[in-house]
């Protein structure tokens, strides 16, 4: 609502220009009125709280062109737009408020609000389109702050030398920033999306949409507990947080206001999202110089999610990265050697080597690397002696090296490997490997529809996957396990759905989830495997729990 002045000698004149025009509908208010224009000056100057003011042009001690010329001098930071009351048939006088800001004119002699609303009202569109000016402005300048705020922060995270590679230290706009954390222990989190690689072909990509809420529900949860703190994406799929708390905020106080709000920011995130997060939290500092070595510390906790699994919150001091060398588990000449012949036992080499690396705790992908990428250099000489090339066992275009980089997890990556080097043992003598390996086939298979069957899954498509034909797949199956492949793929969806039912998830949520699209599909075949209707058996559940 639009605050208006009426300045005016004349006390009559004033309850008239209260009384006659609907300042209410027009979404005004009267709030100030004035005698002379000295008056006036002495309200607005000081609080600059008028948007609209309706001035006598002739007044005592001071008119009201002294007053427009005043208030132009003083270029006050909310000056209010100016309509003028002229008594007058000679127009000078108005012709120099013109000149001097005002905006338009009313004659006394004609107060009648059929005249006067449309002056107010083209005044009062003036007004409009100058607020929207502003807060227009005021958005692009507070959206260009933020963003270099951002720039600041991601660069000071992932560049030791930032600060001086751009002399930030003569910035007295980034000294600024810097100096309101001054007072506070720093806190640098690393957050990163949980995102499984399909087959390791190719990284499972972010959703931009899920970026946007992921960012959005970390900003309302820091505004929230009302802590001082920036956040920045420093890579694709990874988040940096820096949390402020007090200087005099003890160790235990400060640990548990981060595990309150790291929890209250996962939950929400894996309800909104159905995202899990991997988090690593730095140890304290009270120097901004010191953010590149907690980011450094946070990033490495985090990533140990490529061991230990998704959706932990990993602390320095109860978890720590190993940084020893870790041991070759392969003789690569002896194994590729027994590849080339066709003798199997390189797989029990392979499988054993891959279940000691397995069993190492608290590694990260970084620290594996020299391992996995050795076996890719062998498998890829192999292949060179053989006149073929990545080509014939990878689907891609891209590079084995790239691909390695690209997974977030342990035992994806080494699913892929696995089915890397079947494939190529499946060139190199694809009769005996499909006739001698049945168990594995299926051991193989198995794990691939443990990670999938709660998504759209065939014996078509997994027998695809694992490049043998339908037929051998499902009589393979029968043989190792003892029942048929769709009987396998119900039961495992119907013993997570009956987990899921003993939460608090609405029911048809569950049978998506499971792989049932159709709610009265997924009743019917919970029906015929649990003997009752999933409600039912909701209802069982809780007068049990009752």
């Amino acid at each position: 609502m639009f605050r208006v002045m009426i300045v005016d000698d004349e006390p009559l004149v004033r309850l008239a220009m209260g009384a006659i025009i609907p300042w209410q509908d027009l979404g005004c208010e009267v709030v100030a009125e004035a005698a002379d224009g000295h008056e006036a000056w002495e309200r607005i100057s000081i609080h600059q709280d008028i948007d609209l003011m309706i001035v006598d042009m002739s007044m005592p001690i001071m008119d009201a062109n002294t007053l427009l010329s005043k208030l132009q001098e003083a270029n006050l930071t909310n000056s209010p737009l100016s309509i003028v009351l002229s008594a007058y048939s000679d127009f000078n006088f108005v012709r120099k408020a013109f000149l001097l800001g005002a905006v338009d004119y009313i004659m006394k002699a004609d107060l009648d609000p059929k005249h006067i609303v449309p002056v107010i009202e083209k005044a009062l569109n003036q007004l409009k389109e100058r607020t929207d000016s502003s807060l227009t402005l005021q958005k692009m300048n507070h959206d260009a702050d933020m963003k270099q705020r951002e720039v600041w922060f991601r660069g000071l995270l992932c560049d030791k030398d930032y600060i001086y590679s751009l002399n930030l230290t003569q910035d007295d706009s980034f000294q600024k920033w810097v100096a309101q954390y001054a007072n506070y222990q720093h806190v640098i989190i690393t957050l990163l999306p949980d995102r499984r690689s399909p087959e390791g072909s190719k990284t499972a990509q972010p959703d931009p949409e899920h970026h946007d809420h992921l960012v959005k529900i970390i900003k309302q949860g820091m505004e929230i507990v009302k802590l001082p703190y920036e956040f920045v994406q420093t890579q694709e799929d990874e988040y940096s947080l820096m949390l402020c708390v007090e200087s005099s905020t003890s160790y235990l106080n400060l640990r548990g206001r981060v595990m309150e709000l790291l929890d209250s920011l996962r939950n929400t995130i894996k309800n909104f999202l159905n995202v899990s997060l991997s988090i690593g939290v730095s140890e304290s500092c009270a120097d901004w110089k010191a953010w590149h070595l907690r980011y450094n510390q946070a990033k490495g906790l985090a990533s140990m999610r490529f061991s230990e699994g998704p959706g932990r919150v990993y602390y320095p001091e109860t978890v720590s990265v190993t940084e020893r060398q870790q041991n070759i588990p392969w003789d690569y000449s002896v194994m590729m050697f027994h590849m080339e012949k066709g003798d199997n036992q390189w797989q029990q080499q392979l499988s054993a080597g891959l279940t000691h690396l397995s069993e190492m705790p608290n590694v990260t992908l970084e620290s594996s690397l020299p391992i996995y990428e050795e076996l890719i250099w062998n498998i890829g000489a192999l292949l060179h002696t053989k006149g073929m090339n990545w080509t014939h066992v990878i689907e891609t275009r891209r590079r084995p090296y790239e691909i390695v980089e690209q997974f977030n997890f342990r035992e994806d990556l080494h699913e892929w490997i696995e089915k890397l080097v079947f494939r190529l043992a499946d060139l190199l003598h694809p009769d005996k490997f499909r006739e001698e390996n049945p168990q594995r086939l299926v051991e193989r298979v198995k794990r691939y529809v443990e990670k999938n069957y709660c998504n759209a899954i065939t014996l078509g498509q997994v027998s695809e996957w694992a490049q043998v034909t339908e037929s051998h797949l499902s009589k393979q199956f029968v043989k190792e396990t003892g029942e048929h492949f769709i009987e396998y793929v119900t039961k495992l969806r119907i013993n997570e759905a009956t987990r899921l039912i003993e939460t608090d998830m609405k029911m048809y949520e569950i049978g998506v989830r499971v792989g049932y699209e159709n709610p009265e599909h997924f009743s019917r075949v919970f029906k015929k495997y649990r003997g009752m209707s999933p409600q039912k058996y909701r209802d069982n559940y809780s007068k049990k729990k009752e």
